[in-house]
C-alpha cells in the first residue's frame, strides 16, 4: 500500500523531522511504501530512507495524490496562520487535493492554532471535514476544530512521542548542565512564510534571557549549553544571547540522531521551541518553556510540577531562575506525563489503521 505524507518534511528543523520520524514508527508495522512531499528530497531520502518529492513540483504532486492509496496529514503545528498568511493555503491544499482526487486522507499529531481569519477558519472547516479521522496532539487544538465545526476529534499527542526515550533518559541518570533552545521570535506578525522571516528578536529580550540564564548558572552550579533546533536559525540566536552573558557558554548544533542524547546530558531544558520541550520531556528532564504561541503553554501545563511556562516578555523572562529552582525537584512527575503521552499515542495509531483499512477497501 502506497501512503503520502503531507507535512512539513525536510526542512533544517529537527523538531519536524522528529515528528516524521514519530510518524514512520506508526506507520512501520504496516510495512506500507511511504512518500513524503519535502522541501528536501534528497536529504529526506538519505535521513529516512523513504520516497521523495519536491514540495513545489505540482505535476509530481498530482500525480503522487493520485497513485496513492492514502493520504496522511500531519503531524505538527500546521493548522495556523499565525506565522503567515499562506502557511494555511500551502498546508491544506495537499488535503484539498486528495478529497477532489478521491484518494483516503487522515490527519494524525495535528497541532490546531491560532486561526485569527474568517478566511482561514473556512478553509479548515472545508478541507477536514471529509477526513477518514482527525487525531490533535492537544485539548486545544481539539477545541478549536470544533469551534470551526470540524467535530470528531480525538485528542492523541506530538508525533514525536512515538519515539523511543534516549537511553541516558533513565531514571538513575542525572545531567551536568542545562540546556537552552531559543528561537528568532517577533511579536510582530509577517506575511511571509516562518522559513524565510528574518531575525527581529527584540534586544531587550536577549538582554533578560542573558541577564536571567547568568542567575542560573550561578544560582545551580551548572554550565549552559546552547542547542540549537534549527541551526540556521536558532544558533545565531544563541549567538547574540551568549555575547551578553558574563558566564561562558557552549554552543551545539546536534543531527537528527544526536539531538535527543544531547539534551538527555541535561538536568533541566530551558526552551523556546516548542520540540526543545518535547524533547526533554521524552528525556525525561524538567523544563521551563517560554510561551510566545499556544502550543508551548499546552505542552507546560501537561507537565505539572515538571514544567514552568513564562511570557515572552523581559520581565518574565527575568523569573527564569525561579521557574527553574521550581522544576528541578520533578523529574518523576516529566516521566510520568511522558508515559500518558506515550499512552495517548494510541489515538493516532488508531486513526493511522482506520485510514489504511478504508484505502484497503478503496482498493
Amino acid at each position: 500500500m502506497r501512503v503520502l505524507v503531507a507535512g512539513w518534511v525536510g526542512s533544517t528543523n529537527l523538531g519536524d523531522e522528529l515528528v516524521f520520524r514519530g510518524l514512520q514508527g506508526l506507520l512501520a508495522p504496516h510495512r506500507v511504501q511511504i512518500s513524503a512531499i519535502s522541501v528536501a528530497p534528497a536529504a529526506t531520502r538519505a535521513a529516512h530512507g523513504v520516497g521523495a518529492i519536491g514540495h513545489l513540483d505540482v505535476a509530481t504532486l498530482l500525480r503522487a495524490v493520485d497513485e496513492a492509496d492514502a493520504v496522511v496529514f500531519g503531524g505538527g503545528g500546521l493548522v495556523q496562520d499565525d506565522s503567515s498568511a499562506l502557511n494555511l493555503p500551502y498546508h491544506l491544499g495537499r488535503v484539498v487535493l486528495a478529497r477532489a482526487r478521491n484518494t483516503p486522507y487522515a490527519a494524525v499529531g495535528l497541532g490546531v492554532g491560532g486561526l485569527g481569519t474568517r478566511f482561514g477558519r473556512s478553509l479548515v472547516h472545508g478541507a477536514l471535514q471529509g477526513a477518514v479521522g482527525i487525531a490533535v496532539r492537544d485539548r486545544e487544538s481539539r477545541d478549536l476544530l470544533e469551534e470551526v465545526g470540524v467535530a470528531g476529534a480525538i485528542v492523541s499527542a506530538d508525533l514525536a512521542f512515538a519515539l523511543p526515550p534516549p537511553l541516558a533518559a533513565a531514571p538513575e541518570t542525572e545531567g551536568d548542565r542545562l540546556a537552552v533552545c531559543l528561537r528568532p521570535w517577533s511579536a510582530s506578525p509577517s506575511k511571509l512564510p516562518a522559513a524565510v522571516q528574518r531575525d527581529a528578536t527584540p534586544d531587550e529580550h536577549l538582554d533578560a534571557l542573558a541577564t536571567a540564564l547568568d542567575v542560573a548558572a550561578t544560582s545551580t552550579g551548572l554550565p549552559i549549553e546552547f542547542v540549537a533546533l534549527q541551526h540556521d536559525r536558532d544558533d545565531a540566536v544563541h549567538a547574540r544571547v551568549a555575547e551578553r552573558m558574563a558566564t561562558p557558554t557552549t554552543r551545539v548544533t546536534p543531527t537528527l540522531d544526536e539531538l535527543l542524547p544531547t539534551i538527555a546530558r541535561a538536568r533541566a531544558v530551558i526552551a523556546m521551541r516548542y520540540h526543545g520541550g518535547v524533547a526533554a520531556t521524552l528525556a525525561g528532564r524538567p523544563s521551563v518553556l517560554i510561551g510566545y504561541a499556544g502550543k508551548v503553554d499546552a505542552l507546560a501545563h501537561e507537565l505539572g510540577a515538571g514544567g514552568k511556562v513564562l511570557g515572552w516578555d523581559p520581565a518574565d523572562l527575568a523569573r527564569v531562575p525561579d521557574a527553574l529552582s521550581a522544576v528541578l525537584p520533578h523529574g518523576r512527575a516529566v516521566t510520568r506525563t511522558r508515559a500518558d503521552l506515550q499512552a495517548r499515542q494510541a489515538g493516532n495509531r488508531d486513526v493511522i489503521e482506520r485510514l489504511l483499512a478504508t484505502a484497503g477497501r478503496a482498493g
